[in-house]
């Protein structure tokens, strides 16, 4: 199957936002989420595990290596500014566990 959409809340500084409700994250199958360059991710772990992020896009032909984020209990945490040309248009997102929640938001 098809990883799962999480598309981000977009921002701007005239109208603020009611903060999106966490999505659980697939296990299985994966979040994709789109990538303006100005994404950032909250990750919401209630008790420990990891999270993966990957990128489609090849640099040279070659993989940008994944980045993988280890939550020891209860934490949040937020990580962003993936340049889409070094990083492309798309990010994965895959949780050890689906007590590790998402919140997207885009000010781009």
């Amino acid at each position: 199957m098809a990883a799962t959409l999480i598309t981000p809340a977009y921002l701007d500084h005239k109208t603020a936002v009611v903060k999106p409700t966490p999505v659980a994250c697939d296990t299985v199958n994966g979040n994709r989420i789109p990538n303006s360059g100005h994404l950032t991710l909250e990750m919401i772990a209630s008790a420990g595990g990891t999270v993966t992020v990957t990128f489609p896009k090849k640099v040279d032909g070659q993989t940008v290596t994944p980045l993988t984020y280890t939550f020891t209990g209860a934490q949040t945490r937020l990580a962003g500014g993936w340049p889409v040309n070094t990083y492309g248009s798309e990010v994965l997102v895959t949780g050890s566990v689906n007590t590790i929640t998402l919140v997207a938001t885009d000010a781009g």
